[in-house]
């Protein structure tokens, strides 16, 4: 299993991810991180699947992100924060860039992409976090490397990719209610 961040492990600014997190293991014990990712995994695809094409497209507000763009936002996200635990992992030494979240969920252009095909790539990103950290060595993963001028273990951010999701999650069921 691979052991929860203390909170030297990371900035402040993914605090409140890692308590989401930590609140869902609280009342999960019997579960390691990397089972929680492939549970939840299939639940938020599920979730996303009952939208239709149109309904994927509504924003609750109008600067704010279509449930599509929410979508690719969080595998974007997934994508990136799996990166840089594979690059701390191996011993990376250089720091890592940061990203602007709301140019690449600008430059994605999930609208135009069909929510099957986003749901197929949420899926295999997934799938690939899974297999990779349930190849880590629960020990190795408290290396720490820097992204963004922010150090980060590579546990707080296994940890940081669930509560991220969760996040998303709870934003989607309070505002995004089209049903």
């Amino acid at each position: 299993m691979i052991p929860f961040p203390s909170s030297n492990e990371y900035d402040s600014y993914y605090t409140s991810y890692i308590k989401l997190i930590g609140s869902y293991i609280l009342e999960n014990e019997n579960e390691d991180i990397v089972q929680i990712l492939s549970k939840e995994g299939q639940k938020t695809k599920e979730k996303f699947a009952k939208f239709s094409e149109e309904e994927s497209l509504f924003r609750y507000e109008k600067e704010k992100w279509s449930i599509k763009e929410l979508l690719g936002h969080m595998i974007d996200t997934e994508q990136i924060m799996s990166y840089r635990a594979l690059a701390f992992y191996r011993g990376e030494k250089q720091q890592l860039a940061g990203f602007d979240e709301n140019q690449y969920a600008q430059e994605g252009n999930f609208d135009k992409i069909p929510l099957s095909d986003l749901l197929e790539r949420y899926e295999a990103i997934r799938k690939s976090s899974v297999a990779l950290f349930k190849s880590f060595d629960a020990l190795q993963t408290a290396k720490i490397g820097n992204a963004n001028d922010s150090q980060m273990s590579v546990r707080a951010l296994i940890y940081m990719i669930a509560g991220h999701e969760i996040h998303h999650l709870q934003i989607l069921d309070e505002r995004y209610q089209i049903r």
